[in-house]
């Protein structure tokens, strides 16, 4: 039988009542590849057996991710989904002419991921990573943006699916950079099954502190990636991993904390995100250590 690794952390309430909140550990598979096919299916035994909670299914497209074959790994592992895209170029929810194909496609995986079991739909799902026209966002790019999320909100609420924002890092994208960004947008959509993602990559680039913007973010966090600042290992480098920790306490996070980098050889991921070396030249071992790392700082 494997060990399962969900927290417990407490918290608070409002009557000084002191509670447990469980928060489930997932890891991405784009450690290995962009497509989920049979050789990524063969991953997920092993991936539970080293004791996560979950996988996290990345979804570029209706042709990537063999639907059936990831339920099928999944029930018959004993672990959960979660799941995580982001646009293609010529798709966009910021950009009028190109916003009916972003909601199309982004509706589109919402059913997949739903398809296989998954209730969070996470990633930078407003724009192409790394579509940067040299200025700062328009008006006209927000409003387009709210309008194709409350749709969106719509087709994510009737599959149980809630669909997560994932503020970049300047180089990645001009359009949502800090978590008070994506605030400020999630209070204008207004919409249940929409809410925020903070990843501590790009936390490291652009908050002035973690802990601060985790704790801004109570009232809309609906998903966490645990990413070191190199996306090395997670628990390396100089992340303020310890205080990250301690505000999701604080608000009572209960959701999932996934670890997350990205295979050099997958050529999309790597461009957009400027990945010119190996990060972890050993995936097994970055799995194994974060998760160590990860029970250990959430215990």
């Amino acid at each position: 039988m494997r060990s399962h690794t969900r927290q417990k952390c407490r918290r608070v309430d409002e009557t000084g009542v002191s509670q447990e909140v469980l928060v489930r550990v997932g890891l991405n598979l784009l450690a290995w590849s962009g497509t989920i096919g049979k050789t990524e299916l063969e991953l997920i035994p092993r991936i539970a057996s080293l004791g996560y909670d979950g996988v996290e299914v990345p979804i570029f497209g209706p042709d990537a991710v063999d639907v059936a074959g990831v339920a099928r790994a999944c029930r018959e592992s004993g672990i959960a989904t979660t799941a995580s895209t982001s646009l293609p170029r010529g798709a966009s929810l910021l950009e009028r002419a190109e916003r009916e194909r972003g909601v199309e496609l982004v509706g589109q995986i919402i059913g997949m991921a739903a398809d296989f079991g998954a209730t969070i739909l996470c990633g930078p799902v407003y724009a192409p990573v790394g579509a940067l026209p040299g200025r700062p966002r328009t008006l006209a790019e927000w409003d387009s943006c709210i309008l194709a999320l409350r749709r969106l909100g719509d087709v994510a609420q009737a599959r149980g699916v809630v669909l997560a924002l994932e503020p970049l890092n300047r180089f990645e994208t001009h359009f949502l950079n800090t978590a008070g960004d994506a605030l400020l947008l999630l209070d204008e959509v207004d919409h249940p099954a929409v809410g925020l993602h903070l990843d501590t990559f790009h936390m490291n680039i652009e908050e002035k502190s973690l802990v601060e913007a985790v704790r801004k973010s109570a009232r809309h966090l609906k998903h966490v990636h645990f990413s070191a600042n190199d996306r090395g290992v997670v628990g390396s480098g100089h992340v303020d991993w310890d205080g990250v920790v301690e505000a999701l306490r604080e608000i009572g996070y209960d959701g999932w904390v996934v670890a997350e980098t990205f295979a050099g050889s997958i050529p999309e991921i790597a461009a957009a995100t400027a990945i010119w070396r190996p990060i972890v030249p050993d995936t097994w071992a970055y799995a194994r250590e974060s998760l160590e790392f990860m029970r250990r700082v959430l215990a």
